[in-house]
């Protein structure tokens, strides 16, 4: 008779340690979109800002892509900034002046003609495509080209975020 008893504590206990790690494992991700931009460039790019929150991790994300077309093959990207490096961006696209350059280790801002040139560092191409027949995938980094209304509308509204997320804490 100890042996029935032992089986079933033992399949017990293994079930118990089975749901115990899965709702440990399944922490909830929350992603809210910020806005969604397209540029006006030749190669031009849709790029959706927003912000993720897992437990108590706290990012936004820059998701970009652009069209296949005779000229250029479809690219996406992905950037994922934590609040302060988000501040700094916003800071630097804020202050930055007509002919002026801004570069740090995360991206680098050309203001040149109204434009300005925006290049996120630590980005690459995720879309596993070849640049040309046996050729290693292609390594692209994000960059795009904003005008001056398009500038004042994101910062408006990156700010609005990001002072509705430092409210909250």
């Amino acid at each position: 008779m100890a042996k029935p008893k032992n089986i079933f504590m033992k399949k017990m206990s293994l079930l118990l340690a089975i749901i115990s790690s899965i709702s440990l494992f399944s922490q909830e991700i929350i992603t809210k979109e910020i806005f969604t931009l397209q540029t006006k460039e030749k190669n031009s790019k849709t790029i959706l800002f927003s912000s993720q929150e897992r437990s108590q991790d706290f990012y936004y994300i820059i998701k970009a892509k652009n069209e296949t077309s005779k000229d250029f093959s479809k690219c996406k990207w992905l950037s994922r900034l934590s609040v302060g490096d988000f501040m700094y961006f916003l800071d630097a696209l804020a202050s930055i002046e007509e002919g002026s350059t801004f570069e740090c280790s995360l991206f680098l801002l050309k203001y040149k003609n109204n434009k300005l040139n925006i290049k996120f560092n630590k980005t690459k191409c995720t879309s596993e495509h070849k640049t040309h027949y046996f050729q290693k995938s292609c390594n692209r980094s994000l960059n795009f080209v904003l005008y001056e209304s398009q500038i004042k509308d994101i910062i408006n509204k990156l700010q609005e975020n990001l002072d509705n997320h430092l409210v909250k804490k």
